[in-house]
């Protein structure tokens, strides 16, 4: 019984301390010279040129189809640019246009992309609640 009223007497000082804040010390000085990278409170800006953020053919050009994305009464316009961004891989201000043009006009066209492509964005597109379609792109150019 003395080893255990020892010990709870020994917990209950301030024998302990001394440890907690040198570690606590020590702690503070490593975190101090640390510097972490801030993000910037803007979205970025949109890429121009980028070959991968609309069109998604590759030569031929008889394969192409454009996703559209229709407005419905159900989803936010906050979920809708987020499902954008995450399932088509828009950036932040791409997506944030196209839906408010299909929030605007009823529908916008996501991008133009081969068949293949433009039908698994919009099964992910669907499977998220949003209403999309594809449709082939008129070729007027071939006579």
């Amino acid at each position: 019984m003395a080893c255990w009223l020892t010990m709870l007497l020994l917990v209950g000082t301030s024998a302990f301390v001394p440890l907690q804040s040198r570690t606590a010390a020590r702690a503070r000085s490593s975190l101090s010279s640390t510097t972490v990278p801030r993000t910037p409170l803007t979205p970025p800006k949109e890429k121009t040129g980028d070959p991968d953020s609309k069109s998604k053919t590759s030569g031929g050009g008889g394969n192409q189809h454009q996703l559209l994305l229709f407005d419905d009464p159900v989803n936010t316009r906050e979920y809708v640019s987020r499902v954008l961004c995450t399932k088509v891989g828009l950036g932040e201000v791409e997506a944030y246009d196209c839906m408010m043009q299909a929030h605007i006009n009823g529908v916008a066209v996501v991008g133009v992309y081969q068949l293949e492509t433009a039908e698994l964005y919009c099964k992910l597109m669907k499977d998220n609640g949003l209403v999309a379609a594809v449709k082939p792109v008129n070729d007027n150019s071939k006579g």
